[in-house]
């Protein structure tokens, strides 16, 4: 996947709720994560795909 994914896809793509992605986000998880809109008006995060990728490269693997 490449360019930018709203906070839903990325919580979709790990198996996370919406709002753990967004303080991952904000905690610096995903370092190229940014709001869309001017100033403080948007709550809409957008998160590089690459970003999303080398966090779960990071993860440890779980054997089934």
């Amino acid at each position: 996947m490449s360019g930018d994914a709203k906070v839903r896809e990325v919580a979709e793509h790990l198996g996370l709720h919406p709002e753990t992605v967004r303080t991952m986000a904000r905690s610096g998880d995903f370092p190229g994560a940014y709001k869309t809109g001017r100033g403080n008006q948007s709550n809409h995060i957008r998160i590089p795909w690459a970003d999303v990728e080398a966090y779960r490269a990071k993860q440890p693997r779980v054997n089934r």
